[in-house]
């Protein structure tokens, strides 16, 4: 598992840099252990962990329990940013956006795909 950690650390670290609207991102694995993860705030990355790992496990019950199938992504919006959470394999992974408004949630959302897609070149 420390291999997986340290490639898809790096693999968030130069996605980071190659963005201007993101604030951070986190992999964590279901049961909320960080796995890799890349910020440019000041966060506790265990906590965020954990957090993205329960927001996307409760999204996916509700989903289930109320639409019969799984959910896509999980997003918690606030008036300062929002989080996108989607679950990959194994991983939880949460893009937070800070300053963020409506109109750049479907951007981080094509954003969140490419990045799960250089996440799924690094693990084969």
């Amino acid at each position: 598992m420390e291999e997986v950690s340290e490639a898809l650390g790096k693999v968030v670290k130069d996605f980071l840099n190659s963005t201007d609207n993101i604030s951070g991102v986190y992999i964590a694995s279901l049961d909320g252990l960080l796995v890799a993860h890349a910020s440019r705030i000041d966060v506790d990355p265990d906590r965020v962990a954990a957090m993205v790992a329960s927001l996307s496990a409760v999204g996916d019950r509700v989903s289930k329990e109320l639409l019969n199938e799984d959910s896509s992504h999980v997003i918690v919006q606030a008036s300062t940013g929002y989080i996108i959470i989607k679950r990959f394999r194994d991983f939880a992974i949460g893009i937070l956006v800070q300053g963020g408004d409506d109109s750049t949630i479907g951007l981080t959302m094509l954003e969140l795909d490419r990045l799960i897609s250089l996440i799924q070149k690094q693990l084969r």
